[in-house]
């Protein structure tokens, strides 16, 4: 199959999903949860049992439960995969607000740094005038380096990388071949 004919495909399938979504599949939800529906599903047990010799209304009745039965565990079913693709987006989206302060706190960090030692610079630059004033001599402090900040984090500087919230997300999260795949057509910003 071509590519164009692949994209062609899940366009189509995308826009039925989302006319589905939109304007049909709220209806047997609002029937199927709403509570007199459900009490009066509920209520047809009597029915079976007390007429249970009158097969066409026994054989109704419990077409009418299985189909109930099979709607409901269907859309538990879909509402569960769809909040646990959601949420596995949110947690995506949260950790790369986490990694971005972090590297902002990091990068504030690294300029107060600069700051303290522009300050000892300047502190020793007084010190090595007042001597040269008092005609003493003056032996400024060796200049330590800065220390590397990523090295400092746990994971070192591998926690700066792009790729860190995938390749964690890989590692911890349990795999399911369907969360997975409908984790795919979500787009950020999707209605």
């Amino acid at each position: 199959m071509s590519a164009e004919k692949k994209s062609f495909l899940s366009s189509l399938f995308d826009k039925i999903n989302h006319f589905l979504d939109r304007y049909i599949l709220p209806w047997p939800v609002r029937f199927l949860t709403f509570r007199f529906v459900i009490l009066a599903t509920i209520c047809l047990l009597v029915p079976l049992i007390l007429f249970a010799n009158n097969t066409t209304l026994v054989l109704g009745l419990n077409s009418y439960l299985n189909t109930m039965s099979v709607a409901v565990s269907s859309i538990v079913l879909l509402y569960a995969t769809l909040a646990d693709a959601h949420q596995k987006q949110t947690v995506e989206l949260q950790e790369r607000r986490a990694q971005e302060d972090h590297l902002h706190v990091t990068e504030m960090h690294r300029l107060v740094l600069e700051t303290l030692e522009n300050q000892r610079q300047e502190i020793d630059t007084l010190k090595e005038m007042i001597a040269d004033l008092k005609g003493l001599s003056y032996q400024p402090r060796e200049i330590s380096a800065p220390p590397n900040l990523p090295a400092l984090h746990p994971r070192g500087s591998q926690r700066f990388s792009q790729d860190d919230i995938g390749e964690q997300m890989e590692q911890k999260l349990t795999r399911n071949d369907l969360v997975s795949t409908i984790q795919k057509g979500l787009k950020p910003g999707k209605p």
